[in-house]
């Protein structure tokens, strides 16, 4: 393989992760603490697209920190299993 077909090959694979990346962003996953007081909205470039207190919970710094800690946590493993969903697909399509 000649240093022009690389070139072609890395300009391939770098639109095919734009296109990648562009359709995570369209994904929008929500992370929710057990008890249901907090939901973080991601998307699937892991930016904050939305968030949501409870507010039974508001006054109750420990509560809350505690429920944010682990809606956050939720949503990111959510995004995480889309992820390998998707870059699993990307890569067999290559």
């Amino acid at each position: 393989m000649g240093m022009l077909d690389k070139l072609k090959d890395l300009h391939s694979m770098r639109k095919e992760a734009k296109e990648l990346q562009s359709a995570l962003a369209k994904e929008q996953m929500t992370g929710s603490s057990k008890d249901g007081y907090f939901r973080v909205t991601m998307d699937g470039n892991q930016n904050v697209l939305r968030v949501e207190i409870d507010e039974s919970i508001v006054g109750d710094r420990y509560r809350l920190e505690s429920n944010a800690k682990e809606a956050f946590a939720r949503a990111l493993d959510a995004l995480k299993k889309l992820m390998a969903s998707k870059f699993s697909s990307f890569l067999k399509q290559g």
